[in-house]
């Protein structure tokens, strides 16, 4: 049986806003603060439904709010959307929006133009705008593979970007059925951040010392408490999100390239829960739990969806202290971080690499369910 699914991406684009800065201000002032009424009268009259919510609300938002029509439904969407996440976390708190919130337009309330320029709908009616397009973005938005959506006006430190959606079938691939070229098993670690069941590991060495550099900058900082220490935090703080980003990018490009020209699936241990199952010392707080292995799962997922590799998670319980080559399970196997040594056959190798070799054979049973890409619908 072979599965199809419809992938997403958002392409981010300066906006040159030259002249109608305060007319998108407000506009996005008022959208955020329609969409914050919205959302509190259908969390407390308990209302998730789109079309209810639409019946109840949307005579109200363009009488109090002064949106068009088309901006009122677009507030009315992005506050139930925002409910539903919530409900869906499990949380209590009622969603609000700040007034300089992203403001979601659709086909109707926005129109990409010649010359590089979008036509966007405001409370004073249409305002033109120019984007600023690099190279790669000017063909991310004219390749033809690609059916431009929705779009997000978005204010980030004074700048305005426009967040323009794409989407597009993606390959198709085996849903339940294992690859001819088998499966291609990841162990996630702290000291390796990934290493496959063919051997490769990705070193976390660098890492750690820069997250080490990283995090006594950051207690410095926080010590001295000045207005000037935490602009610099702020800016430490991007700064370190964005390193981890382009490593969890790098591995998670190897990894489905890899698995893509061997024509094998990508197998995933899932942990899910695990800062909450696992207890460290204080001291070994941060190290465990800083680093952010849910995004590259998230990466590896919805890079394997694009080149139609099946990725899957499976159940990590015991794949550590398992021999690979006699399946001798026993806690005493695992000698140390580094070292794997069957107590019954006397089989020794990476830790690690026993570990991935022991997830790509985990059987695609009912608990090892598909990863559910954020970008894949």
């Amino acid at each position: 049986m072979l599965m199809s699914k419809t992938l997403t991406r958002t392409i981010c684009i300066k906006l040159d806003v030259d002249g109608h800065e305060a007319t998108l201000a407000a506009t996005q002032r008022a959208f955020n603060a329609a969409a914050s009424w919205i959302a509190q009268v259908c969390w407390y009259e308990g209302i998730t439904n789109t079309n209810t919510a639409h019946h109840r609300v949307y005579g109200e938002t363009r009488l109090n709010f002064g949106l068009g029509a088309q901006l009122a439904v677009c507030a009315r969407a992005k506050a139930v959307e925002a409910i539903k996440a919530v409900k869906a976390r499990h949380e209590e708190t009622c969603p609000q929006f700040g007034p300089r919130g992203s403001v979601r337009y659709d086909a109707r309330t926005y129109r990409l133009m010649s010359l590089d320029r979008v036509s966007l709908n405001t409370l004073d009616g249409r305002v033109v705008c120019r984007l600023v397009l690099g190279p790669r973005q000017h063909a991310m938005l004219i390749d033809p593979a690609w059916e431009i959506g929705g779009a997000d006006l978005v204010w980030r430190r004074g700048v305005s970007y426009l967040h323009v959606t794409q989407s597009r079938e993606a390959p198709e691939t085996p849903e339940a059925s294992e690859p001819d070229g088998g499966t291609l098993g990841v162990d996630l670690g702290i000291v390796n951040l990934a290493t496959d069941s063919d051997g490769e590991t990705f070193s976390g060495a660098h890492v750690t010392i820069v997250r080490k550099r990283y995090h006594l900058r950051r207690q410095r900082l926080q010590t001295v408490g000045t207005k000037n220490a935490k602009r610099r935090l702020r800016k430490t703080s991007g700064k370190e999100r964005r390193f981890q980003r382009d490593v969890n990018h790098g591995i998670s490009k190897a990894l489905v390239a890899k698995a893509a020209v061997s024509c094998k699936a990508i197998a995933l241990e899932d942990l899910t829960g695990i800062r909450q199952r696992v207890t460290v010392r204080h001291e070994h707080r941060y190290v465990r739990h800083a680093w952010a292995f849910f995004q590259l799962r998230q990466f590896v997922t919805y890079k394997a969806a694009w080149a139609g590799v099946p990725a899957h998670l499976v159940n990590p319980k015991n794949t550590s202290r398992t021999c690979s080559a006699c399946g001798h399970c026993e806690k005493a196997n695992r000698k140390s971080q580094e070292t794997f040594l069957c107590q019954r056959c006397g089989f020794t190798l990476n830790a690690d690499y026993n570990a991935a070799i022991n997830i790509s054979r985990k059987e695609w049973a009912a608990v090892n369910r598909p990863m559910a890409s954020p970008l894949a619908g």
